[in-house]
Formats: structure tokens, sequence, C-alpha cells
């Protein structure tokens, strides 16, 4: 079923002071950012993390959501109280005008999809979300997909990008001392540190080949450099090592999988044979 509202796109177009052009729509770090600010709303954090480009969000079983449409949102969309996200978060904010009376359930909100060159976002929604008693808050309805769950992947669709949702507590209670004996895949939750909240080795086998201690932070904005210090130059002088890198480094599946938050000290002894090959070869 759609429905679809033509009034509302004229309004919120009008009060936009940026309109959208195919060279700021080709500028696709600009018009598709990363960094989207976090929307506070009712207790909670909205975090969506662009996925991507010319991509649709799909579930586990690659089925598309059901959505909801306001046109009319220009580029930047990472201002703060600004874009998609706030939008499909908090609702567009002349509702009341438009006789919107209430939201759909910003718990069944999954993420949104943005066109830059229609200057459209699709607030995404689990399927049976959506329905009559929400057609004043968006241009268009659909809820002909039947997308469940958290977005699980994307499929390519020219046009539209992928941005995913994660939702938390906007303060959470301080969590507990990990139990002596538990895995580090079984500690509280850290969403600043991990992408998923836990440590990128926890997400294979289960977490059978983590190491005893809390591995590398990977959640980090696109193009951050400067947090895996395997990427640092060679110090044959501190680590007895053909790359002169701390040896979990080179272990399998890499930094992020092996080496601890902090740089591990320099081994012992720290003339390596590396550096006596080095001088010897001089």
């Amino acid at each position: 079923m759609k429905i679809i509202i033509t009034s509302f796109a004229l309004v919120y177009a009008a009060i936009s002071t940026v309109s959208a052009d195919s060279d700021t729509c080709n500028n696709l770090d600009y018009a598709y950012p990363n960094d989207i600010p976090w929307v506070d709303y009712q207790g909670d954090d909205y975090i969506f993390t662009r996925q991507k480009y010319n991509s649709v969000c799909v579930d586990s079983q690659g089925r598309e959501f059901e959505y909801g449409t306001i046109q009319g949102v220009y580029t930047p969309i990472d201002e703060a109280g600004g874009g998609c996200s706030t939008l499909c978060v908090e609702g567009p904010s002349v509702d009341a005008a438009r006789g919107c009376n209430h939201l759909p359930p910003s718990n069944r909100l999954v993420g949104f999809q943005y066109d830059c060159e229609s200057a459209t976002c699709k607030c995404l929604y689990e399927a049976g979300t959506l329905g009559n008693q929400y057609s004043q808050c968006f241009d268009e309805i659909n809820t002909g997909n039947q997308g469940n769950g958290q977005v699980y992947n994307t499929e390519p669709q020219q046009g539209d990008t992928c941005y995913s949702l994660q939702i938390q507590s906007t303060n959470p209670p301080p969590p507990p001392s990990p139990p002596v004996g538990t895995t580090i895949c079984t500690y509280s939750p850290d969403y600043d540190c991990y992408k998923t909240g836990h440590p990128e080795c926890c997400s294979e086998d289960g977490g059978a080949n983590c190491p005893n201690y809390l591995t590398m932070c990977d959640n980090h904005a696109e193009g951050e450099s400067g947090f895996d210090y395997c990427t640092d130059a060679p110090d044959y002088q501190c680590y007895n090592t053909s790359d002169g890198q701390p040896s979990c480094c080179s272990e399998p599946g890499g930094s992020l999988m092996n080496c601890p938050q902090t740089q591990p000290p320099c081994d012992e002894p720290s003339q390596s044979q590396y550096i006596k090959y080095l001088r010897s070869n001089k």
C-alpha cells in the first residue's frame, strides 16, 4: 500500500536554504557523510552509520524495509539538529501543521536511506509499523516491504545510500566489573570503543580465538588514523620481529583481532637479531 501526499514537500523545501545539484551529489563523501551526529531523544542515543554507497538496507533475509518518505532534505545532512537522522527520529518540525498527531514508535526505526539528487529521506521501519494513522507525517508511505529486525546488509541500488541505526541509552548504568573467569566477549558492551560493542575477535567462532585482554578499538570515524600502532614506523631496537612491530601485529587476523589497546612494551633483549643483521650489512 502506498499513500502519496504532496503538500509537505513544498513546505519543507521552502525552509531549506541549500538546493541539491549534480556537483554536490557527485561528491559522495559530502553528500553521504559517515559522521552523522547522534540524536538524543527521550533518553536514548540514536547512532546512524553509513553503509555502502548506492545501496538499500536489507534484513538478514535480504528483504527491504517499509518506509516513510520526507522530501526536500538537502545537503549537508550531518548538521546537528538536521538531516534525515533528526527528521526520522523526532519528526519534521512542521508536523503539527500537517496534522501529524504522533510519530511511529521510534524503537521500530531501523535506519534511513538518503537520495541526494532527489533530496529525499526514507525513514525505514520494521514491517507492520506504518499505516494510515501516520499518513500525515510523511510525503509517501510504502508498506509493501517485509524487512524485520535490524539492518543486516545492503543491496545495490543507484541513487540511495543506506544508513543503519543503533540505539543505546543516553545515560547507561555503569558496567559492573566482569566476573573472574569470564571471557572478554562477555564483558558489558563498549560501543564507544567497538563497532558491535565487543572486540572484533568475538564475531568469529564465538570468540574462541580471543586473547584474555581487551583488543584494539575498531570504532573510528572514517578517515581517522593514528589509532593502530601496528602502522607506525618499524622499531627494530624495541621489537625482536622481522617487521619491527609488536608480535601481535603479524598474527592471523591482524592488529584488531590480536593486539591490546595499549602498545606492548619492548621485547627482551632490546638488541634484537634484526638490528644486528642490519648493522652487519652497513
